[in-house]
């Protein structure tokens, strides 16, 4: 067994499952020591031959990843947001194009950036009760990258991904299961013994039949893959700019709705 922890992630690599837990904040919401530590430890694990499946969760009781900490955003200037934006791409490229099979354990609310971490996963397992799980960017004045959304509309369809985007209502697991977002539900007692589970049976496989077959089934993310990062990248640098998003993250730290034009 080897291990690694830092103040934000945790990393325990046991019989080629490599357990990686958030540990960011209270709520594990996203700031930009957590982007970069999450960016290392995916950059460095992918290149280890002996990690054979990864298990995503959270070491913060009630919260898989909250999302944007909006201290993060709110009165950053523009390189801080040019290099926050350039985090937010390079770990969800890295986690939807991992080598190997990851597992999402989802043991609470997993919003906004968090969703997509558990959306870029390969399997997702949410507890049945007491998490949620959303898109709500259109509450706080912000748009989806298309990147996300191409994943997201193939996972649920194309009015269920409209609904989410649009409305920015957080589901809660039996309803996140039944449009087809996540696996499946799994009490609390149970949710890392579940994900142990599914690791296990994945990790017992050919490891380089395995590595072909992830490569198979993200092809076709690859198409035109630059151009969309880029533009993905331009768009929400941009946005999170905007009198709107502005406004949308001061209501968030002064916790209040926000007043949009």
């Amino acid at each position: 067994m080897s291990q690694t922890t830092t103040d934000t992630i945790q990393a325990t690599l046991t019989d080629g499952i490599l357990h990686l837990k958030l540990n960011i904040n209270e709520n594990n919401s996203m700031t930009p020591e957590g982007f970069a530590a999450l960016d290392a430890a995916l950059e460095n694990h992918a290149k280890d031959p002996a990690v054979r499946v990864v298990v995503l969760g959270s070491a913060v009781p009630g919260f898989f990843c909250n999302g944007l900490n909006p201290n993060a955003v709110h009165g950053a200037s523009e390189d801080q947001i040019k290099d926050l934006i350039q985090y937010f791409f390079s770990v969800l490229k890295k986690l939807l194009f991992f080598p190997v099979p990851v597992v999402a354990a989802i043991n609470g609310h997993a919003m906004g950036y968090g969703a997509m971490l558990a959306l870029m996963s390969d399997f997702r397992l949410m507890l049945d009760k007491g998490a949620r799980i959303s898109f709500p960017e259109i509450n706080i004045g912000i748009g989806l990258p298309v990147f996300v959304s191409r994943p997201l509309q193939d996972l649920v369809g194309m009015n269920n991904a409209r609904d989410m985007l649009l409305y920015g209502k957080a589901l809660k697991g039996p309803d996140a299961q039944a449009m087809g977002l996540v696996d499946d539900l799994v009490d609390a007692e149970g949710l890392e013994a579940a994900a142990l589970k599914v690791a296990k049976k994945l990790s017992g496989l050919s490891n380089s039949a395995v590595k072909s077959m992830m490569n198979a089934l993200h092809q076709r993310y690859t198409e035109n893959l630059e151009a969309i990062l880029a533009e993905d990248t331009a768009n929400t640098i941009a946005l999170l700019q905007s009198p709107d998003a502005k406004e949308g993250f001061s209501a968030m730290v002064e916790k209040r709705r926000p007043k949009f034009s």
